[in-house]
This record gives structure tokens, C-alpha cells and sequence, in this order.
């Protein structure tokens, strides 16, 4: 009742809204003992204000008269120990990120409040309060355009010698949380992408422009680490990967980083960029590949250099470090042994791929930047000394290959190493380029790109005359003996298709000698394995392969993951079981005339012909039948009298051990079920009414090391064998004579399914 009397209080009003202020104002100490009743009337303030911008123009009015942001300062000030920068933060962040009338942005950006909170001095050790530095920081750069950001520059003498938002950030560029360097990354964004003509002044001087080197330097020593977890010894292959998906995902973060930069429509900034990129990155790394070292002077190996230059032309699309790459690859084309004096040729290259660096710094002083054209006038001066450069190799475009792979030099060195991992880089880097929709015409004629023609169909008439070359040391590679592990052969059957798309389908004699000799050697191979205790297994291991053999080989080279290079650098995976089929599929899939055939046994392989028998499982009732009687000692069982009754229905087999049935002499409950693959009946020497069946899993284990392969000589366990005891030697010999004859029929059935996948026809 006395409530109902007593006047209600509008929390939103401009009255209390001024009480709020008078309020703060009268605080003269902040401490433990009043911090709560501080952080109150901040977040009331924070609250009225948001509210005022959208509703009440008179609040933000007063909220200018009181200068209430210079109260915040103060309260930051006087804060001492007592933890409320945190909540101060937090509660600014809130008010700038919701306030939207642009005159009141433009006043909260000027007379320096916001920059001194900036630029407070905060003690960052410990505690949680470097997210929400960050978080304010973030904030108020979403919130600047090119009207405000001068209000956050400090300026002497009309220059810019400051931008604390910029300058207190960068401090958090490298730090070890992943939010606090994305929010950072995202604010030096924002800045790019408003800066006016003082602030990119300020952001191209020396001490600015050094976040940039910093940045390279820190991709080069992520690079380093990757190199360092390649070498280092590990327990097994997945703790191994998962570091190196690690480590590349934080370098393809860098990449998208740089390149977000890059697409900001600034010409400084991605001159500044560009040449950080190709100075402190790029060359460096062609260099290693251009000199035939497997390391450069940091110390970064070629498979890594490989493996970092191909990821960047797949992620900087839309700018031109493809045509510096492209034309540093184009020059490497020339085998030191086609001039008289090799070490001038080699040094005279090296020189020119410096070159082109300095090209586009050229180009830029010749025209203005701004003008419509200047970008294409740099490209065709960059790109008229590239194909000077390259006149030097022009002897050698109608040179023939010298037998000895030793005299290549640069990427063909490479090409033809007997290193797999620097074969198979270097055509990853030299399809990556190809297959570039930026790379310049100029140069994708110098290459070989015919506008008609896709660029997978087309390597170059620079590499044109020496595709067989390829071809055959590929072919090398698919037919070598001892075979290579799988993730070699499927990545070389993958190039290898792409370059007999090119030579439309046609292979030289000994080329076709090799092919078939791969051929015969993984179908061989193949058949070996129907001697193991997998064998039921084969059919569909084969169709489940195919599917992914087929998805990996029709991957385009902009899509495809260099990943694979580090894979192969580092792990070298052993034969295992169905290896042998993973490496017959990339063969097959080479041979267009074999699809019709197998698009038909795939089909077949997917049926299931099922028998009452076939489907017995544990406890159910079936036909004793021909089973033949027998006894069998389970631990903690004791002995009992079972019925060996082997099945094989198609591709199904099992051995079952069936009790009779208490109430149906003629059928039993099976009370075992052992797969009739792998079983190896042997009858015992010392007692022939003994016989002895091994005994494996019904479903086959993937390898340890996860990478989806089979081990087809595990060890059976000790308990894995079943000693069955007859009546007679002469009993023991019938079960294992009907033991193999049905293994003999499910064997056959299995063979003549796969057989149509591995007919020689499939060749002609």
C-alpha cells in the first residue's frame, strides 16, 4: 500500500541520468571497499547512455556536457590495485560498440579521452585482463572511418609520429592466444582499410613498417618448426601429423592474413607487403630450389620450401607473386652444362631472380600509381625483362636430354632426384603455377598455356619436349621393385594422369613396357594376398579404395593439398595388408577402356548371397547335417561335445562349432563362430585325432599409426586357436579335408570377382 505512494523512479531518464553522473563524480578513491558501488555507476552510466543514442538525444547531450568520458579516465587513474580496469574496459567497449549516431562516435574519438585510456599504463601480468584490452581495442577500431581515425593520430609538425590504437596492439600481435591474435589481426584490418594519406605516412615509416618483417620472420620460423617436426623423432605417425597440421595451419592463418592485406585497394601497402613477402620469403626459397640444395643458408629444407611456395600460389589468387614465382621456375628450365661456362650461367640466374623483385620498384617510380593503367604498364615491365631473362635458356628449349638426371640443374634437378618427396614437390609446384588463372599471358606462353586448352591439359612449351621425360620417371616410380608405400604411388599416379591427358592417352614403347610392368607387378602382388588370412576381405577394400583413389586422382591442382610432401618427407609408410590393392587402383584408374568392366564388378561386389547357415549366428538353431562330431575344451568350460560344421556361401565363410539341440536330434545351437579365412588346419603330428585352426578377427583393424591400412601379418594371440579332438584320425582328417574344400570354394568365388578388375584386356 505505502509503495503505491511512494514516486517510481525512470532509471532511463535524463534526470537520473544526471544524478548518475553527480554520482561518479564524487568519487574521489577507488578501492576494494567502494569498487562495486564504482562499477555500478559505470554500468548505469554505459546503460542510460546506449539507451539515450537511440531514444533520447538530450541524454548523450548531457553525457558531452558532463564530459563524462573524461570522468572514466580519472576513475581509470585513481583505479590503483583495486581491479576494475577490467570491468571499465568491458563496460567502454559496450557503450562505443552500441553507440551508432555518428556525432557521437566523433565525440567520444576526440579530445584524446579514448587514447588515453589507450595508453594508460596497465599491469598485463597475470590476470585476465589482456582479453579485455584487446577486446576494447577491437571495438574501437570497428567503429573508426576516414573521418575519425585522424582524431586517434598523434601528429608533430604535420606529420604523424604515433597511432597508439596501432602501436598498443601490435604489442599482442604474437601472443600465445589464438583470439587475442586473431582480434588483433582484424584490427590492423580495419585500420588498413580507412587509413587516410598522414596515417599510411606514419604506417610506411621504419618503425611502423617493421611489423611487416616481423611478420615474414615469423612465418620463416614456423616454417623452421615444420622442418623441425619432419626430422625429430616421434612415437608414432599421428602425434607426428597432428603437429604438423598444427604448425601449416598456423602458417596458412599468416597466408590469409597477408593476403587480406593485399586485397586492401592501397598501392603502398601492398608495394610494402609485396616486397616483404618476396625479399624475406619467396626468394630465399626459390633460391634453395634454383641452386639444387636441399637446404637454404636458414637452414629451411627444399621439401618445405616446396611445400610453402605451392600453398601460397593456392592462397595469394588475384595478385602477381604467381608471375615472380613463375618466372623464377621458367628460368630454373636451363641445365647448367648448355653453356661454356656453367658457374656464370648459374650465378647470372640467381642474379636475374633477385632481379625481379627490384622490377616492380622500377616500374612504380615510371608511372603514377594512381593513374588507370600504371598496374598493367608494371606488369609488362616486370614481365619484358622476365623474358629477357629467360632468352639465356633458349638454347636449351631444342637442346636434347642428356641421360645423366646429375646435369639438371634447378627445378629439373629436382624433377628428376631419386628423393620421391622432391620429384613428386617440384611438379606440385610446377603444375600449381601452371594451373594459376593469374599467371601473366606473357609468361603462360613462355610456359606453354594455350588459351583454348585448361591449364592441367597444358604444362608448357618450355616443359612440352620433356613431358616423356616426366612421364617415364613416373612410370619409374609405379613400376619400381621393391614396391614404394601407397601415398608415393597415388600422388605419382595423379601427376601421371595429368600429363597423359596432355599427351592424349599416347606412350612411347618402353613407357608402355613400364606401364604394364606396373601394371602386372600390383595385380601379382594382389593375387599374393589371397594366400592370407584376409583374403574375404579384398572385394571390398578394392571398391571402397577405388571410390577414394578416384576422388584423390581427379583433384585439381589448385585444390589438391601440398600437404602430402610433408607426409612423404616424414613418414616412410611399411607394405601392409591391401597395400598392394591401394596400389593397383591408381594403375587401373590410368586405363579409360577398363571402366565399363569395373563400374560392373563394382556393382557385383556389393551383393550379398545369404544361406540359412551363412547367417547362423551365436545361439541360433541350424541343421546338424554333415557335421562332423567331435569335442572341444573351453577354459572354464570343461569339455564338450560340439559338430564342426564349415560353410562357405560366396564371398560369406565360417566355421561353426554347433551343440546338439536338448529336444531336436537333428539340430544343434551353435555355440562358436570362427571366420573360415585364416583358419590354416593343421593336424597334429603327436596325436592325429587332434586338429589345430587359427583364428583371427571378424573385422579387420586399422593400422596403429591411423592411416587406414592393414596389417596382413599380425601375429594371432597365443588363445587364438581352437584344438578340435575326434573320434578317429580318420574323422579328423574328413574336417580337414571339408575345412579346405570350402575355403577352396569361398577362395574361387572371391578370385573370380575380382578377376575382371585385373584381366589384361583391360590394357588393350
Amino acid at each position: 500500500m505505502w509503495r503505491s505512494l511512494w514516486p517510481t523512479i525512470d532509471r532511463f531518464s535524463l534526470h537520473h541520468f544526471r544524478y548518475i553522473v553527480n554520482q561518479l563524480r564524487e568519487i574521489r578513491v577507488v578501492d576494494k571497499r567502494n569498487r562495486e558501488v564504482v562499477l555500478d555507476l559505470l554500468q548505469s552510466i554505459v546503460e542510460i547512455v546506449t539507451y539515450g543514442d537511440r531514444h533520447d538525444p538530450a541524454i548523450f547531450e548531457c553525457f558531452m556536457e558532463f564530459q563524462v568520458l573524461a570522468e572514466f579516465v580519472r576513475i581509470l587513474k585513481i583505479g590503483g590495485n583495486s581491479g576494475i580496469e577490467a570491468a571499465l574496459l568491458q563496460y567502454l567497449s559496450i557503450m562505443i560498440q552500441n553507440v551508432e549516431n555518428e556525432h557521437a562516435i566523433y565525440y567520444c574519438f576526440s579530445n584524446g579521452y579514448i587514447n588515453s585510456v589507450i595508453s594508460h599504463h596497465y599491469e598485463f601480468d597475470g590476470g585476465d585482463l589482456i582479453p579485455y584490452y584487446v577486446s576494447f581495442l577491437r571495438t574501437v577500431s570497428g567503429k573508426i572511418g576516414r573521418d575519425t581515425i585522424c582524431l586517434l593520430v598523434k601528429v608533430h609538425q604535420d606529420t604523424a609520429i604515433s597511432l597508439p590504437l596501432y602501436d598498443e596492439a601490435l604489442k599482442f600481435a604474437n601472443h600465445g592466444e589464438k583470439m587475442i591474435q586473431i582480434a588483433v589481426r582484424a584490427l590492423t584490418l580495419n585500420i588498413y582499410s580507412v587509413a587516410d594519406e598522414m596515417v599510411y605516412q606514419f604506417l610506411t615509416t621504419p618503425t611502423a613498417s617493421a611489423y611487416f618483417s616481423s611478420l615474414i620472420l615469423n612465418l620463416k620460423n614456423k616454417c623452421l618448426h615444420v622442418d623441425a617436426i619432419i626430422n625429430g623423432v616421434k612415437e608414432s605417425f599421428h602425434e607426428k601429423k597432428r603437429e604438423l597440421l598444427s604448425e601449416t595451419d598456423r602458417i596458412l592463418d599468416d597466408f590469409y592474413y597477408l593476403k587480406d592485406i593485399l586485397c586492401i585497394p592501397e598501392q603502398r601497402l601492398n608495394k610494402l607487403v609485396t616486397e616483404n613477402i618476396v625479399n624475406m620469403l619467396i626468394l630465399p626459397m626459390l633460391l634453395t630450389l634454383l641452386n639444387n640444395r636441399l637446404s637454404n643458408d636458414t637452414g629451411l629444407s627444399a621439401i618445405t620450401c616446396l611445400y610453402v611456395l605451392c600453398r601460397l600460389l593456392q592462397v595469394f589468387d588475384g595478385t602477381n607473386l604467381v608471375n615472380v614465382i613463375g618466372s623464377a621456375v621458367l628460368f630454373s628450365f636451363m641445365p647448367p652444362n648448355v653453356t661454356d661456362a656453367a658457374e656464370s650461367v648459374v650465378s647470372a640466374r640467381l642474379e636475374q631472380v633477385n632481379g625481379l623483385a627490384v622490377c616492380y620498384q622500377e616500374g612504380e617510380e615510371m608511372v603514377d600509381l594512381q593513374h588507370e593503367g600504371a598496374e598493367n604498364f608494371m606488369m609488362n615491365y616486370v614481365l619484358k625483362h622476365s623474358l629477357e631473362f629467360t632468352e639465356l635458356s633458349s638454347c636449351f628449349d631444342s637442346s636434347p636430354l642428356e641421360n645423366s638426371e646429375n646435369e639438371w640443374g634447378g627445378i629439373f634437378s629436382c624433377i628428376f632426384s631419386r628423393n620421391h618427396s622432391l620429384m613428386l614437390g617440384s611438379l606440385m609446384l610446377l603444375f600449381t603455377v601452371a594451373d594459376s588463372k593469374d599467371l601473366h599471358y606473357q609468361l603462360a606462353a613462355k610456359i606453354g598455356f594455350s588459351q583454348v586448352k585448361t591449364a592441367s591439359e597444358m604444362i608448357g612449351s618450355t616443359v612440352a619436349g620433356h613431358i616423356q621425360k616426366i612421364v617415364n620417371q613416373l612410370l619409374k616410380v609405379l613400376a619400381s621393385e621393391p614396391p614404394l608405400s601407397v601415398p608415393i604411388l597415388l600422388h605419382a599416379a595423379w601427376f601421371l594422369r595429368k600429363l597423359l591427358v596432355f599427351l592424349d592417352q599416347k606412350l612411347e614403347d618402353n613407357d608402355c613396357h613400364l606401364f604394364k610392368t606396373s601394371y602386372e607387378g600390383s595385380c601379382g602382388r594382389l593375387y599374393e594376398e589371397f594366400d592370407r588370412c584376409w583374403f574375404d576381405y579384398i572385394p571390398d577394400v578394392l571398391k571402397s579404395e577405388w571410390a577414394n583413389c578416384k576422388t584423390a586422382l581427379e583433384e585439381s591442382s589448385q585444390s589438391k593439398d601440398p600437404f602430402f610432401l610433408l607426409e612423404l618427407a616424414s613418414i616412410q609408410n611399411p607394405p601392409s595388408v591391401f597395400y598392394l590393392t591401394s596400389q593397383a587402383i591408381p594403375v587401373l584408374l590410368l586405363i579409360g577402356n577398363g571402366w565399363l568392366i569395373v563400374s560392373s564388378y563394382l556393382a557385383q561386389s556389393g551383393k550379398r548371397y545369404p544361406s540359412d547357415l551363412s547367417l547362423a549366428s551365436f545361439g541360433s538353431e541350424v541343421a546338424l547335417g554333415s557335421g562332423i562330431p567331435c569335442k572341444i575344451a573351453f577354459s572354464g568350460a570343461g569339455t564338450r561335445d560340439i559338430y564342426v560344421i564349415p560353410i562357405a556361401r560366396e564371398i560369406s565363410g565360417k566355421l561353426l562349432l554347433v551343440e546338439r539341440h536338448p529336444l531336436h536330434s537333428r539340430k544343434g545351437v551353435v555355440i562358436a563362430i570362427a571366420p573360415l579365412a585364416g583358419l590354416d588346419p593343421k593336424i597334429d603330428e603327436e596325436h592325429p585325432t587332434w586338429l589345430l585352426v587359427h583364428l583371427r578377427d571378424f573385422e579387420p583393424r586399422l593400422r596403429s599409426d591411423e592411416t587406414k591400412t592393414l596389417d596382413s601379418h599380425t601375429s594371432l594371440p597365443e588363445q587364438g586357436r581352437w584344438i578340435l579332438g575326434f573320434l578317429s584320425a580318420k574323422d579328423c582328417k574328413a574336417a580337414f579335408s571339408v575345412i579346405l574344400e570350402e575355403t577352396r570354394k569361398q577362395r574361387s568365388f572371391v578370385e573370380n570377382l575380382v578377376a575382371p578388375v585385373l584381366e589384361e584386356k583391360l590394357f588393350k
